[in-house]
């Protein structure tokens, strides 16, 4: 077969062979993606209702036939969040499927301009062999001789366009490999934070059940409920205050963590833990801390909540100090964890420690990891001492955990007085 004609069917090949195959895969797989997308737009209308429905409620005055209305919705807002992901997942299967199709193509494409480009070079080869009295001697006219001089030139010029070709696709399929390992990270996020929406899911029906079950739907009872959660706090802090002040004098630390100089206030060195979160209790001497619901100290943080099972993010970049993580379940213990629930305490640079408490699933980041601004440690939730789903957020100058010296427990310090408003610094 003639080199030029071999040359030209094989760049047909490569020019329309893959725009079949992607035509036939791809087709599809796009039109599915846009029908689960215009769906969880959908999805995200019907979860925002239920969000300012939940935000509402929390205005509302706390009974027990709102705390059960409360539930019910975070109920169904979780159904929906739920099903909002599985179709995110999926989603991010199809991107993933289409990644894979466009390696595969890639890769093919690649080999087959490696092929040209070795028969390009056998071709180069051939005249490198061929020394320049040879090839004179080779034609009878010296015009042969210039046509096959021409003909050597035309294949460097090819030598030199497939080689680049080659090289763009090889960059090409790295550039994909980076695409396909981001999906599968997302993939991998969205099956954890599925598995922890379900979670919710059956915690807050078994929230609904104990409320009910303790109350016998009397609100009287739900009351006298309320009063109790909030004495059994009060002790506990301040019997865990005895024991800090103790702690600080004898310095039996588990861990102990001090910043250095203090930003000054204004400095934004953190982003905000939630998306689209809402403040719902603030910092310091809040109405509810003056009532002495943390055993006459002032609220050394702030609580905020985005809907239960919402990603908690790292307010910086630092490393995992310390954690606790429990089954834990309101209503039932209370005081889980001294009263924080599931919490991780993250070190910054500077030495600013944050804390994210009452989390109904903590980092599966062990102690000593390092983590990103922005990075999810956790999901919101109702553990420990709390009457509802929120995150409690605090920055300590200093902190430190220990042993309670009647259970054995690993605590955190509360340590009001070395705290700061983490809204001087969001």
């Amino acid at each position: 077969m003639n080199t030029r004609l071999k040359h030209f069917l094989i760049w047909g090949v490569l020019i329309f062979t893959p725009f079949l195959v992607r035509a036939d895969q791809l087709d599809d797989l796009r039109n599915e993606r846009e029908g689960l997308q215009n769906e969880i737009t959908v999805l995200e209308a019907k979860i925002s209702e239920y969000q300012k429905e939940l935000g509402n409620k929390k205005t509302e005055i706390n009974t027990l036939k709102n705390e059960i209305a409360r539930i019910n919705t975070q109920i169904s807002k979780l159904n929906l969040e739920i099903k909002k992901t599985e179709n995110q997942i999926y989603v991010t299967r199809l991107n993933i499927q289409e990644t894979q199709v466009d390696i595969h193509e890639t890769e093919l494409s690649l080999a087959e301009k490696r092929e040209v480009l070795a028969e390009l070079l056998r071709e180069m080869h051939k005249f490198d062999e061929e020394g320049f009295l040879e090839i004179i001697l080779k034609y009878d006219t010296l015009t042969e001789v210039v046509k096959q001089t021409e003909r050597l030139d035309s294949l460097q010029d090819k030598l030199n366009e497939v080689l680049y070709s080659t090289k763009i696709l090889k960059n090409n399929l790295e550039n994909k490999e980076v695409v396909l390992k981001e999906n599968k990270k997302e993939l991998e996020n969205k099956n954890a934070q599925l598995a922890v929406q379900k979670s919710a899911q059956q915690s807050e029906k078994y929230r609904k059940d104990s409320v009910l079950k303790v109350t016998k739907g009397e609100e009287a009872k739900y009351q006298q409920l309320l009063n109790q959660v909030e004495q059994e706090q009060a002790e506990l802090l301040k019997r865990l205050a005895k024991i800090e002040e103790q702690i600080l004098i004898q310095k039996n630390f588990v861990n102990y963590f001090q910043a250095g100089e203090v930003p000054k206030k204004g400095t934004r060195i953190f982003a905000w833990p939630e998306d689209d979160a809402r403040i719902t209790q603030g910092y310091g001497l809040t109405a509810y801390a003056k009532r002495g619901a943390y055993g006459g100290q002032g609220h050394n943080g702030i609580d905020m909540t985005s809907g239960l099972a919402s990603p908690i993010k790292a307010a910086a970049g630092g490393k995992i100090v310390a954690k606790g993580q429990e089954e834990c379940r309101n209503y039932v213990r209370p005081s889980c964890n001294g009263y924080w629930g599931n919490w991780v305490a993250i070190q910054h640079p500077g030495g600013l420690i944050t804390l994210y408490s009452h989390l109904s699933k903590p980092s599966h980041k062990s102690v000593g990891e390092p983590v990103d601004t922005g990075e999810v440690i956790g999901y919101e939730g109702a553990t420990g001492n709390v009457t509802g789903p929120h995150l409690h957020f605090s920055v300590f100058t200093e902190f430190f955990t220990y042993k309670d010296p009647k259970t054995g427990d690993l605590r955190i310090s509360y340590n009001y007085a070395k705290t700061l408003n983490p809204l001087d610094y969001l």
